[in-house]
Order: C-alpha cells, then structure tokens, then sequence
C-alpha cells in the first residue's frame, strides 16, 4: 500500500510541479505585457511633448507628425495593456490550478504519512506480540522445571 501511496505522491508532485512552472510562464508574459504597455505609455507622452515643443519652434507640419506620433504610441500602449487584461483571467486559471495540485499533492502526503504511521505501529504490535508470545511460553515452563 505504502509504495502504492508513494507513486501516487510522486505523480501528484510532477504534476504541481508543471502547474507551477505554467504559472510562472503565464505570470511572466503578463509582466512582459505590462512592461512593454507602459513603455508605450511614456514614449507616448515624450512624443507627444516633442510635438508640442516643435509647435513653439518650427511649425505645423513637425507638430502634427508629432501629435500622430504620440497617438500611435497611445494606440499600441492601450493596445498593450487590453492583451494584459485579457491574459490576467488565464493566469488566475493556471493560479487556481496550481493550488488545486498543491492541494492533492498535500492530502496524498497525509495519506502516505498516515498509512506509514499505521504500518509502523503494526510492526511494533506484531514485534510486541512476538516478545509477548515468547515469555509467555518460557514464564509458562520456568517454574515447571
């Protein structure tokens, strides 16, 4: 039973194990997203100030080129950030996974510890027994002889 118990512990923790790396991975291209979207961010707003100072200096043309600019460095950032929003659900998905392994993996350890705890005290109680068995058939001829 214990070897039984063993494999099963076994296979319960490869699988946590790919639950967790697949909530890393998840949990990193989100980041990645994240990142990249603020970037967007604030090269859109360095764009967009470039614009207004080359509409102090230079004139119409060099502002609104700058102004297009910042609204498609706008336009990908809040790009961007919807793929973030549409990959959080998923790694909330991979996260409630990975908790639901780590929960197998954890009661099939109880199990496991539980069956090795009981075969252990059958051992002692058939140890004892044996002791037991053995002085009482030696108590039982000592003061016959």
């Amino acid at each position: 039973m214990k070897r039984k118990l063993d494999r099963v512990l076994r296979i319960r923790q490869l699988l946590e194990d790919l639950a967790q790396m697949d909530f890393a991975r998840q949990a990193a291209e989100l980041r990645s997203l994240e990142v990249a979207a603020a970037g967007q961010r604030r090269r859109a707003l360095a764009a967009q100030a470039e614009a207004w100072n080359v509409l102090g200096s230079e004139g119409t043309r060099g502002w609104l080129t700058g102004i297009a600019d910042a609204e498609i460095l706008a336009w990908k950032g809040g790009r961007l950030a919807a793929l973030a929003a549409l990959r959080r659900p998923e790694r909330e998905a991979a996260r409630g996974l990975l908790l639901a392994r780590r929960l197998d993996r954890r009661q099939v350890e109880i199990l496991a510890a539980a069956a090795a705890r009981t075969e252990q005290q059958q051992q002692i109680r058939r140890e004892q027994k044996a002791v037991d068995d053995w002085f009482q058939r030696h108590t039982g001829r000592g003061p016959e002889e």
